[in-house]
């Protein structure tokens, strides 16, 4: 039977950039940083208690998606949102009711890798 996912990959061109990204703006725990093949490392963030890790891998150009790479799941969108900003993330939406479910709120920012990540509290 399946239990969890173990690892949401997540591309990135610059790893030392991404690193300090969502660990010093985002908050996130290195749990692995070590040499993979040349010139990569493998990296794995912890989010939280989460058993699913954050994994960085090659990103093959620098086209960013229109759609959310990675959607992250916070107590308090609005709360997150001014949190986050004070760090410098930029958000290209603010946070506002999800038309997809009552109750429910998002935001929007890109991180420095040019991946859209959605802040969400559903």
């Amino acid at each position: 039977m399946l239990r969890h996912v173990k690892f949401a990959n997540l591309p990135v061109r610059d790893q030392d950039r991404a690193l300090e990204f969502w660990r010093d703006r985002l908050g996130l725990t290195v749990a692995a940083d070590e040499p993979y093949g040349e010139g990569f490392r493998w990296i794995e963030l912890s989010v939280g208690e989460a058993e699913t890790r954050i994994v960085f891998t090659r990103r093959p150009d620098d086209l960013p998606s229109d759609e959310p790479d990675l959607i992250l799941i916070s107590d308090d969108v609005d709360d997150s949102f001014a949190a986050l900003g004070a760090k410098g993330v930029v958000f290209t939406q603010g946070p506002q009711d999800a038309p997809w479910r009552p109750g429910e709120r998002y935001a929007l920012f890109r991180d420095s890798e040019g991946n859209l990540v959605m802040l969400g509290n559903g």
